[in-house]
């Protein structure tokens, strides 16, 4: 008896071949993947090159229109009505500042005696004080010595219409005699705008009716 075995010998290469196309297809898709990847890169760094190019040309255009404009009033000038240069004027000359005077009122300030608030309206700068007294001090004296105090100091008195004394009141405070009293200081003459109100009024001439007889 004869017996017929049949061997495969293509077998072992069939599995060669397959592993190969297994391991071309693994090689396409990582490639496929890494082009998707620089394509997406590449799209948003494109995208991004054009959002900078757009604000440069933006900020290029403004500078150029500024530069126009710049060019533009050199070339036509400013005309200055006498309003503007009056306007101007009377600011410089009536604005009254307030910082250096309070520096100058800090060095001269006597012993014993404190500011304990100030009260700024329109022209008028109330000084509040407080000030220790002895019982054999008068109120009225350490008040005037005061105003005098201020008066007589150039840099705090340059300026203002008049420094006088607002009001006071005498208590003890801790077993201590204190003085609290307040200065007002004031910038401008109170009456100025009412003089100049009166002046603006124009008299309305007197009419005589004459009847015939």
């Amino acid at each position: 008896m004869v017996r017929i075995f049949t061997i495969n010998l293509n077998k072992g290469e069939g599995e060669i071949v397959l592993r190969q196309r297994r391991q071309e297809r693994r090689s396409f898709l990582l490639l496929f993947l890494m082009g998707l990847v620089f394509a997406v890169l590449g799209g948003i760094t494109w995208a991004q090159n054009g959002a900078i190019n757009d604000v440069i040309t933006s900020r290029r255009d403004k500078l150029e229109r500024i530069k126009y404009e710049l060019d533009s009033l050199k070339r036509e000038g400013t005309n200055v009505s006498k309003d503007d240069v009056m306007a101007l004027a009377n600011l410089e000359t009536e604005r009254f500042l307030w910082a250096r005077r309070l520096e100058v009122l800090a060095e001269v300030l006597p012993p014993g005696m404190s500011v304990t608030g100030l009260e700024l309206n329109n022209n008028r700068l109330i000084l509040n004080c407080i000030a220790q007294v002895d019982s054999s001090e008068k109120e009225f004296d350490i008040i005037s010595s005061f105003v005098d105090l201020l008066k007589t100091t150039p840099d705090f008195r340059q300026g203002m219409f008049e420094i006088k004394f607002d009001k006071s009141l005498r208590k003890v405070v801790e077993d201590q005699d204190a003085l609290m009293f307040s200065v007002e200081c004031i910038t401008r003459d109170p009456e100025r705008g009412k003089k100049k109100k009166s002046s603006s009024v124009l008299p309305t001439p007197s009419k005589t009716i004459v009847q015939g007889s």
